[in-house]
């Protein structure tokens, strides 16, 4: 059996890279929230749960609108799409859904 363990760090930053990181969570709510409200309504009315088809749509867009690395755009796209997959899979079972 494999086992996994999670330690929690302080993250220890100067002054000067404390606004640099901020600036990049800043930059990758922004990803997932574009994201979230592009899959959510989707381009063709429908909720788009399908993370291949999101990138497409909306990698080049996110990596012009910000200073993010690409797997930074990639991973705030995805984590949008299982937000919304989430949201439709409560909505299925006929709960209220945010």
């Amino acid at each position: 059996m494999e086992y996994r363990r999670t330690a929690v760090i302080k993250l220890d930053v100067s002054q000067d890279a404390d606004a640099s990181l901020r600036e990049t969570v800043e930059q990758f709510k922004y990803c997932a929230n574009t994201a979230s409200k592009w899959c959510w309504h989707g381009d063709d009315g429908y909720h788009v749960t399908s993370k291949a088809k999101a990138e497409r749509a909306l990698y080049d867009q996110l990596r012009d609108e910000t200073d993010l690395t690409a797997n930074l755009v990639q991973k705030g796209v995805r984590r949008a799409v299982e937000a919304v997959k989430s949201g439709v899979a409560r909505l299925k079972r006929g709960e209220r859904t945010s």
